[in-house]
């Protein structure tokens, strides 16, 4: 195995770590209902970042960020309509 496949694999395992990361927010926030210990200001600036990140590593062409930040974003974006439909105005 080359140092460069090697890497390859532990980006793509960081990559899913972190996006694995928020899944047992979405599972205690999904079951309770509940979304007022989350901050929206967090969440919001976290989404920005992860779409500036996205657009660079479309940029660059790095397929193991543009994967990840693509999968970031879809896991923060649902936390935020929990936030919103739990939480947010009516």
């Amino acid at each position: 195995m080359s140092i460069q496949i090697a890497f390859e694999f532990l980006g793509i395992a960081g990559s899913l770590i972190i996006c694995g990361s928020v899944i047992p927010q979405l599972i205690r926030t999904y079951r309770t209902k509940s979304a007022r210990d989350l901050s929206i200001t967090y969440l919001m600036t976290l989404m920005t970042g992860i779409i500036l990140l996205t657009v660079y590593s479309i940029y660059v062409r790095d397929l193991v960020f543009i994967f990840g930040n693509t999968l970031s974003m879809l896991s923060v974006g649902i936390l935020m309509l929990l936030w919103r439909r739990y939480c947010g105005l009516r």
